[in-house]
């Protein structure tokens, strides 16, 4: 209840978002699977991308998600994904709906 007067989100919230946090890291992956990742030039990667979720200031349950894709090595501007959301889960749970793709080189 402190954390709902203070604006953050209900316990049962939290506890969701432990729950999904336990599943993901169950899906890591802590060791080199792809010959590039072995080569120090990193040859034959193509791809390098961000993400990001942000809650609306003073807001516990709107939110913001973003992921954003790069060629690698020349870092050029290949997809960006966004989606705003209202729900009680995180935004990177839900799918995105925003989808802006460039053409390729």
């Amino acid at each position: 209840m402190a954390l709902e007067a203070a604006g953050g989100p209900p316990e049962e919230t939290l506890s969701l978002w432990k729950r999904e946090q336990a599943r993901l890291k169950a899906h890591v992956v802590d060791r080199d699977t792809e010959a590039w990742q072995r080569d120090p030039a990193f040859s034959g990667l193509q791809r390098v991308g961000g993400v990001d979720v942000s809650f609306v200031k003073g807001d516990s349950v709107r939110a913001c998600a973003s992921l954003v894709v790069l060629s690698f090595p020349e870092l050029e501007f290949c997809l960006q994904v966004a989606k705003q959301n209202g729900s009680s889960l995180p935004s990177a749970c839900q799918p995105f709906c925003c989808w802006k793709q460039l053409p390729a080189p």
